[in-house]
């Protein structure tokens, strides 16, 4: 209770403000009235203007550490605020590279289907670069799914608009280029970057299945 009571965050700067002023206002006045006790009886002080300095002094100090407390925690909500900006920045950047496709990526996998008999024969320069070019492909993707769940503001929109960019474009098409890959009969050369590719195109279909999922 006496936690919840202390915690400044959930007050409002007028809130906390308004309760030290009216401190204040109200303590010295309590200090310079007589008292039961004589310890605390400071009525014929004859420097009254110090003591009522002395005790309210503590009390603006406190007022200006709030204020300044305030003002970090302001702070701290606008670099939030433009961390977050950056991210949606980033995550549009990272959709428009994946609908733009400018590896052309359609081509490279139809090129490949055409030519499945050369996975097992030893390596080319030609068919490593295909492959590679598919697999990176694969992670900006992943890459695009993954900074949607890290970031802190409308993912809904963002992912709908990867979910359908994927299954509207994409699945059909590795599914139908993961179906023709075959990693134990293909060359030991090639073994590597075709687990690498199933597995990430494993993952995607197992994660932009629901066009719901941050409703």
């Amino acid at each position: 209770m006496i936690r919840k009571f202390l915690n400044i965050e959930k007050y409002k700067t007028w809130q906390l403000v308004s309760l030290i002023i009216l401190i204040i206002i109200i303590l010295p006045p309590l200090f310079v009235l007589p008292a039961f006790f004589k310890f605390w009886n400071f009525s014929n002080s004859a420097s009254i203007g110090e003591t009522i300095g002395g005790i309210t002094s503590p009390f603006i100090s406190g007022l200006a550490a709030v204020l300044v407390f305030l003002a970090f925690k302001a702070q701290i909500k606008a670099n939030q605020i433009i961390t977050n900006q950056e991210k949606s920045r980033n995550i549009l950047s990272q959709l428009s590279l994946i609908q733009d496709d400018k590896l052309e990526i359609e081509k490279v996998i139809g090129m490949l289907l055409n030519r499945t008999e050369l996975f097992k024969q030893s390596s080319t320069i030609q068919v490593v670069n295909q492959l590679n070019k598919v697999i990176f492909f694969t992670t900006e993707i992943r890459l695009a799914f993954e900074l949607i769940g890290e970031y802190e503001g409308e993912k809904d929109f963002l992912y709908r608009k990867l979910y359908y960019l994927y299954v509207v474009r994409y699945k059909d098409l590795f599914s139908s280029f993961t179906a023709a890959l075959n990693v134990d009969t293909a060359h030991m050369d090639y073994q590597i970057p075709i687990v690498e590719l199933l597995f990430q195109i494993k993952f995607l279909n197992a994660n932009l299945i629901d066009s719901e999922l941050y409703k």
